[in-house]
Formats: structure tokens, C-alpha cells, sequence
């Protein structure tokens, strides 16, 4: 049987778990592993339910439905079944897919004998869970409390990287501070840093999704001894107390001073961070005093988030909901001044009961194309992963008119080229039916003319005239 395994966001964890269930699969007699969804015996979408991500599940969802096998079997797993089962229990009818849990998921196939990492990243991801509870994040509810890993198998996985590795990124799934709180009774995060930097000296580390309340005296003394950690991701969110009070983030005033000692001890010491802006009752005085705080210069990469309300989170209830273009100009405003990461809201909120509707939107929108619009050798795909042009199909739907544009306005040479080059992405179905578009359309011949010598290869003219 052929499996295909499509993963809809990046992040570490949800790697994690797609390497995870590409080792079951591949372990299990009678399977096999398959690139393309579209041959696929059985295809398994991980999803997420975090900012556009939902949304873009769903499009997955529906791609995936519409350009299937006719008998094969679609599963969809991961955050989106964890936060929205209500919802998805009228999708499961209405387009036949399985709704299942990943443990349920994974108990289909052997335990391997192997572990390997079908999508290469350089992380060892030493815990999952959380027990912090911040007001806006809902990723508890998903993944439960705590776990830790065991000190031998953090320093396995880090010996097998090791020898090919100039760089490791030493980090949980979701918090990385509280390492050992689960094992040991308290954190054990500066033991355990210790133990991988005298075992492994040649090589630089970096320190992920850091919490600021776990920056003890003990970890800022190691990282400041060891030259070989060079960068920590130290999550502060905002500076204003009033928020963090509300956030149910550490205090400020106890963050900055931890900082200071750092950069006081490790000058060289990359420093990354993550703000929040748009959050609840947040003033244009407390949003210039954030600004006026990584003015300091504490940070040499900086993420900005629009505050977005999730479902069954305690920020989603609380009045003084920010509007979404104040929201917007803060967080661009962050984002030119510090040539910040932005991390942009959705344009329009997956509200409840709103699955459905999402889905059935993306299946109109896909079916417009022909099936493979985006040549392969411009689809970003994992090794052993599915791939899936569901995002570059939706773009183009999009933006098909500025396409349309594009080529009905290529008079110059340069023009020409320009339209040539925005179209190299297209594969030749496409550009036929791009050319069927301007072909139906109100325009005169000259420019009907130019789109034929742009669209269309030689091959394909008589085809595209049999059509009509």
C-alpha cells in the first residue's frame, strides 16, 4: 500500500512528527512511502490550528479530496483534529475523509526498528508539552503537560549529529526552560547543557524557546563560560507590566535585569526574541514603550505576532479587543523599524461552523486549475514527505487577474520578458488555459495575438483551437 504523508506547517514538533510517522510507515510490512498524494493509496495530512495555518489545512483538505485516487483513503490528524472535532465531524460526512487522533494514527503501523530523519533539520528537541499557562496560547490543551526527555537520549541524538553538524539547536517543542521539572523534581536545563558542551565541544549551539522565567543565575553563569553557545531564543512578548500581568508572563522589570547580566557577561551573545502587539487593552503608550525597549538593542533578531484570539483561551474573553488595523500598523511598525520576522494575522477569522464553508470555498477555488499548474521543479518538498501546490494553486487564484494583466499588457520586449518570466512557473496546461481565459474575454486581436505567442507552445496551439 502506498502512503503519502503531507505536513502543513514547519514547526519543529509537527517535523517531529512527520519523521516519526514516515519511520512507522516505512518499518511496517505491506507499506510504502510515496511522494506524490495523487498515487497514493492511503494519504495522511498533519495539520495545524495556529493563525493562517487553519485555514490553510483546510485548503490542504481540499486539495487533497479533489485530486486523490478515487478510492483512496484521506486521515486528517494533528492540531486541527485536537481543537476543532465539532467542527470537522460535518466535513468527515460530507467529503468521506477519517478524522483520527496521531497516537490512533501511529498505532496502525510497527514501532521502527530505526530512527531516521526524513526531513533533516539540525534540532534535538529535548521535551514536549507545557505547563506554563499563558493567556493567549492554547497549545497545552493540544499536547497535556510537560514531558521531558532522558539525558542519554538527548546526548545520543546530539552525538549522532555531531560529527556532521557545525551548528545544533538545543530545544523543546514548545518551552525548553523547564527541561527535567518532569524527571527530576527542577530544572535541569543547565546540567544537561553542561554535559553536551564538555561532550561536544567542537560545535556551536543555539538555545530555543526559551522562557524567560527559567533564565536562572545557573543558566546565565553556563552560557556565560561557554563561548560555544552562541545564541539563545529568548521569548519575552512585550515589556509592559500590565500586559504581562494579563499574559501570565514573568515581570519585566526581574526579564530586563537577566538580560543585562547576560550581555554583560557575553557580549558577542546572540540574543533573539518574539513580540506580541495587539493585545488586549493595549495602549499606544504601552506599544511605544515596547518599541522604545528593543530600541536598546539587546536583540539581534526579533519576531513580531499580531495578536490573534484562539478558542478557549482566556485572552479571546477579555474586552478591549484591538482593531485589526491598529494591530496591523503596529506590527509593521516593528517590523520595518527593526527589520523584524513578521508573523501576520489571517486577512478573515476562521470563525465556529466556518470548516465547512472554508472548505468548499478552497475546492472552488482549486478546481478552477488544471490539476498540476505549478511545475515540479518549483514545489518545495521534504524527502520522502508529500508534496502539495496547494498553497502556489490558491495564490494564483488569487492573483490570477494580475496574471491576466501581466500578459495582456506585454506591448514592449521588455514587457515581454517580464510576463515570460512570471509565468515560468506554470506548467503548460496552464499557461493553455490562461490563454482560454483572454480567448473568452472582451479583448481585441492584437492582444489575443500577443497572449498565443506568450501561452502558448508550439505544440499546443491545435489543441487549444480543437476546444473551442
Amino acid at each position: 500500500m502506498k502512503v503519502a504523508v503531507i505536513l502543513c506547517n514547519d514547526m519543529h514538533m509537527d517535523i517531529d512528527n512527520a519523521n516519526q510517522l514516515v519511520n512507522r510507515v516505512k518499518s511496517t510490512v505491506g507499506y510504502e512511502v510515496v511522494n506524490d498524494y495523487t498515487i497514493a493509496d492511503c494519504i495522511i495530512i498533519l495539520t495545524c490550528a495556529f493563525g493562517p495555518n487553519k485555514l490553510y489545512s483546510m485548503q490542504v483538505i481540499a486539495d487533497v479530496c479533489i485530486n486523490k485516487k478515487k478510492d483512496a483513503e484521506v486521515i486528517v490528524t494533528g492540531c486541527l483534529e485536537r481543537l476543532c472535532k465539532e467542527e470537522l465531524k460535518e466535513l468527515e460526512k460530507e467529503s468521506k475523509i477519517k478524522v483520527k487522533a496521531f497516537e490512533e494514527v501511529l498505532a496502525k503501523f510497527n514501532k521502527p526498528s530505526i530512527n531516521v530523519q526524513w526531513i533533516p533539520q539540525n534540532k534535538v528537541i529535548i521535551s514536549t508539552g507545557c505547563n506554563h499557562r499563558c493567556s493567549y496560547c492554547v497549545y497545552p490543551q493540544f499536547y497535556g503537560e510537560y514531558h521531558s526527555k532522558s539525558m542519554q537520549d538527548i546526548l545520543q541524538e546530539v552525538s549522532n549529529m555531531y560529527p556532521s553538524e557545525s551548528t545544533i539547536y538545543i530545544t523543546g517543542a514548545q518551552e525548553t526552560s523547564d527541561y527535567g521539572v518532569d524527571l527530576y523534581g527542577k530544572r535541569k536545563f543547565a546540567e544537561l547543557m553542561t554535559r553536551i558542551v564538555k561532550g561536544y565541544p567542537d560545535c556551536r549551539y543555539v538555545i530555543g524557546w526559551f522562557h524567560p522565567a527559567g533564565l536562572t543565575d545557573e543558566v546565565i553563569e553556563l552560557i556565560g563560560q561557554n563561548a560555544n553557545i552562541v545564541e539563545i531564543m529568548l521569548h519575552i512578548q512585550h515589556s509592559s507590566p500590565s500586559i504581562l500581568k494579563s499574559m501570565n508572563r514573568p515581570l519585566f522589570e526581574d526579564v530586563d535585569k537577566k538580560i543585562n547580566a547576560l550581555k554583560r557577561l557575553r557580549p558577542d551573545l546572540i540574543i533573539s526574541t518574539e513580540v506580541i502587539v495587539g493585545y488586549p487593552g493595549e495602549t499606544e503608550s504601552e506599544f511605544r514603550g515596547l518599541v522604545q525597549y528593543l530600541e536598546k538593542g539587546y536583540f539581534s533578531d526579533i519576531g513580531v505576532a499580531s495578536y490573534e484570539p484562539v478558542e478557549g483561551t482566556k485572552a479571546a474573553e477579555l474586552p478591549n479587543q484591538i482593531e485589526a488595523t491598529v494591530k496591523q500598523r503596529r506590527m509593521r511598525t516593528i517590523e520595518q523599524r527593526f527589520s523584524a520576522t513578521c508573523y501576520p494575522a489571517p486577512e478573515r477569522e476562521m470563525t465556529e461552523g466556518s470548516i465547512l464553508g472554508e472548505y468548499f470555498l478552497a475546492c472552488h477555488a482549486i478546481m478552477q486549475f488544471p490539476k498540476n499548474i505549478i511545475k515540479a521543479s518549483y514545489r518545495q518538498k521534504h524527502a520522502f514527505i508529500a508534496g502539495t501546490d496547494t498553497a502556489e494553486k490558491l495564490q494564483y487564484v488569487k492573483e490570477f487577474e494580475k496574471v491576466i494583466l501581466v500578459i495582456t499588457n506585454a506591448r514592449s520586449q521588455f514587457e515581454q520578458e517580464r510576463a515570460k518570466k512570471v509565468l515560468d512557473v506554470y506548467t503548460a496546461d496552464a499557461k493553455r488555459w490562461f490563454y482560454e481565459i483572454i480567448e473568452r474575454g472582451e479583448f481585441k486581436d492584437p492582444v489575443k495575438n500577443r497572449a498565443k505567442s506568450l501561452l502558448l507552445e508550439k505544440n499546443s496551439l491545435s489543441q487549444c483551437e480543437r476546444r473551442k
